[in-house]
């Protein structure tokens, strides 16, 4: 049904739709936009920021780690020379620590390759590293103007019910057709206030559920409400199979000095299999997989100098499409080891030979996931238990 009506809808009215909602959304926006941080002067490197931060992140997550982020990195330049572990600290609760990563490499190209100058437009922004085609849209059309349509999920939401587009809308022909209509739309005057109104719609008026129909500024010219098939418009996005993973957290502690190990876990991705990948360049304990973790239990069993424990208490996260599962065993050393001896343990566990030791007192602000946080929290419940 869905795309029979807005076929009929376009082939007579598509003009009219197009101008009405343009200038009706634009209207409506300058009332009830909502004075986000990043809104109040257009700013490229905090706009940059804000959208990045902003993907697959709520907004009352991000509104305050914004500001912190941006009063502790004022410039690009701060942001390119930034220590990772400063970095770490200031993206902490928001998750997908690969954003960070991507936008410091972003800042090193501006300041490195393009002596601090921000790209001026849509294709050059293509260019930067870790910026994607919406991220790049947004700046373009924001900061420079450019007529180039922004697409996420709040965008296809609202032009799906527009048009009742009840099928086929998260294929990639259906997203082209989506883009397609919004190119279409977008005016030449003010595309950055468009792109931001529409989004700005989707997340507030035209909701997943119980949308607010009757605040909706384009209402008259939305097919959905009209046919009252607001609810099926878009349908469902097909939801990946989610994968469940069982981990073993390797917790190596110093009794004698109270520190713990911990190290960049990327140095233990040299096993294609070992953890898939999970949070690969982010600092935390060693990870294992339960193929694994007999071998690495034997080990750590037959050394003398260590007092080995598996706590009874397990672990749960969720990374992307991935259930976790998780136990922890806690290597105690009894006596502090020779750099020869602990070198052979690593090798041996297929570990890397550069750890860093952590007071306990302040390990909780060196991990950067909430995965090590939860491994944390069983290991210091056993020690002051």
């Amino acid at each position: 049904m869905g795309f029979d009506i807005a076929r009929i809808y376009l082939g007579v009215n598509k003009g009219w739709i197009v101008n009405q909602c343009a200038e009706k959304l634009l209207a409506w926006y300058d009332h009830h936009y909502r004075p986000l941080p990043w809104r109040q002067k257009i700013n490229i490197y905090h706009t940059w920021v804000c959208e990045v931060m902003s993907q697959q992140t709520t907004l009352a997550v991000v509104v305050p780690k914004f500001s912190e982020f941006v009063k502790h990195l004022p410039t690009v330049d701060d942001l390119a020379t930034c220590d990772e572990e400063i970095l770490r600290q200031l993206w902490s609760g928001l998750g997908y620590y690969a954003r960070a990563r991507n936008l410091k490499k972003g800042a090193k190209f501006i300041v490195e390759q393009l002596e601090g100058h921000f790209p001026q437009s849509y294709y050059e922004w293509l260019k930067i590293p870790g910026c994607g085609p919406y991220t790049a849209s947004v700046i373009a059309s924001i900061c420079f103007n450019e007529k180039v349509a922004c697409v996420d999920g709040n965008v296809v939401r609202v032009v799906s019910r527009l048009l009742a587009l009840s099928e086929d809308v998260w294929s990639s022909s259906g997203k082209s057709a989506i883009q397609t209509h919004v190119d279409q739309m977008i005016p030449e005057e003010r595309p950055g206030d468009f792109n931001q109104a529409i989004m700005e719609l989707g997340a507030t008026v035209c909701r997943k559920s119980k949308p607010l129909c009757l605040l909706c500024p384009i209402r008259e010219q939305c097919l959905a409400f009209a046919h009252n098939c607001v609810e099926i418009c878009p349908p469902k996005k097909p939801r990946r199979d989610t994968v469940d993973v069982e981990l073993f957290a390797l917790v190596f502690w110093r009794k004698a000095t109270d520190t713990v190990a911990i190290a960049k876990r990327c140095c233990f991705q040299q096993n294609a299999h070992r953890t898939k990948g999970f949070l690969s360049n982010t600092v935390g304990f060693p990870l294992v997989t339960a193929t694994e973790a007999s071998e690495v239990k034997k080990v750590l069993q037959s050394l003398e100098h260590l007092q080995f424990l598996e706590l009874s208490s397990k672990f749960s996260h969720s990374i992307t499409h991935h259930r976790i599962s998780g136990r922890v065993f806690i290597a105690q050393e009894l006596e502090n080891p020779s750099i020869t001896t602990e070198s052979v343990i690593w090798e041996k566990l297929g570990l890397p030979k550069s750890f860093d030791w952590i007071p306990r007192s302040v390990l909780a602000s060196k991990l950067s996931t909430a995965l090590d946080n939860k491994v944390f929290k069983l290991f210091e419940n056993y020690i002051l238990g």
